[in-house]
């Protein structure tokens, strides 16, 4: 095994249950593998500007693959490399879809994030920890009318998050009727919509053809379902212990320890450590 690339998703994965705290052995071991010579990517659900924290903090990342593979960004200059936005009328749709329910949702494009003062609000009321949510204004854009916001963007992917039990069926039935979309979930109440071709796998793919990587010499970490392409296609793959059934299932392993835990810095020390014998 001689891994030339490390991707690895952000929540659930590469941070704590804050959303913010790296584990100190993750930050270590993606450093260490960088003085190795080993490409470093993130492959995150987030926005670029929703990452730009953790990016900074590890100070070691190449590349980002962004909003569930909507966009792959050299980080070098913030440059997008491919992009599979969502198509200008289905971002229509799909708001006026959304204005049908009490939704609590984001608009990922142009690699920033965006909110209404009501998703604010209620993302305040649930368990989220006040310093991440501090930490969160200061990286969100805020509008009135997400129509504005759509008519004038390019649009790499929706995150509609705690959706009411009770609105679940109906929205889903509203958005199957709208083409060339793919809609994922992290966990319950979560529902993630990209265009299709926008995948963690598909963008992953993308990259190490572009930078001569074979994907038999990429390792890749995740814990949900929007990892599961990513999972499938790295030659060594990881599902975290705290991560669900359809990440286990997808990855080749899976960590010892957990996201809390240092999962991902544990294993990648293991790996060089074992590579240096």
């Amino acid at each position: 095994m001689d891994i030339k690339l490390i991707a690895t998703d952000v929540d659930g994965t590469l941070v704590g249950a804050d959303h913010m705290v790296i584990p100190k052995v993750n930050i270590e071991a993606m450093n260490m593998a960088k003085e190795k010579g080993i490409i470093n990517v993130i492959s995150t659900g987030r926005s670029l500007s929703l990452a730009a924290g953790e990016i900074e903090k590890l100070g070691c990342i190449d590349y980002a693959v962004i909003s569930n593979g909507a966009a792959v960004v050299d980080l070098k200059d913030n440059s997008v490399m491919t992009s599979c936005y969502l198509d200008k009328e289905k971002v229509e749709e799909i708001v006026n879809i959304f204005n049908k329910y009490p939704l609590v949702y984001e608009i990922y494009a142009d690699k920033k994030g965006f909110i209404s003062q009501y998703t604010y609000d209620n993302f305040r009321k649930c368990s989220l920890p006040n310093e991440f949510m501090d930490y969160y204004k200061t990286k969100m854009e805020m509008y009135d009318d997400p129509m504005d916001v759509v008519r004038n963007t390019n649009v790499e992917k929706f995150n509609v998050d705690y959706t009411p039990e009770e609105c679940i069926e109906d929205l889903y039935k509203d958005l199957e009727k709208v083409t060339d979309i793919v809609i994922t979930a992290g966990f319950k109440g979560n529902v993630e919509i990209t265009a299709v071709g926008a995948d963690k796998g598909k963008a992953l793919k993308f990259l190490c053809d572009e930078i001569g990587v074979d994907m038999k010499n990429v390792m890749a970490f995740g814990d949900s379902g929007n990892d599961v392409t990513m999972l499938t296609e790295a030659e060594e793959s990881y599902a975290m212990v705290s991560g669900n059934e359809l990440a286990k299932e997808a990855a080749k392993h899976v960590t010892k320890l957990s996201n809390e835990d240092g999962g991902v810095g544990e294993t990648i020390k293991e790996y060089l450590t074992n590579t240096e014998k």
